[in-house]
């Protein structure tokens, strides 16, 4: 998925997920707090959810959701979204 934001943003890359409970998003080197999950039904609200609770306000939250068979859906908060038009 990074490779696909590195056209927008160059310093785009996969980040790095640690098991010691460290949270930094999937894709790094943008100005979001990158989520991707990928399945057969993925729970969008959840990953909003998990994606807002780990930026910690850091960064607007942009979750990227792949379905088996389906489109790719990005989502993002309303406030997030109008604040890019700022």
């Amino acid at each position: 998925m990074a490779i696909t934001f590195k056209e927008l943003w160059p310093n785009a890359r996969r980040g790095l997920q640690y098991q010691d409970g460290a949270e930094c998003p999937d894709v790094i080197g943008t100005p979001f707090w990158i989520e991707c999950k990928v399945g057969k039904r993925t729970n969008i609200k959840a990953a909003l959810r998990q994606a807002i609770e780990a930026s910690n306000g850091e960064k607007p939250v942009l979750i990227v959701t792949k379905d088996d068979r389906e489109p790719v859906i990005v989502t993002m908060l309303l406030g997030d979204f109008c604040a890019l038009h700022k």
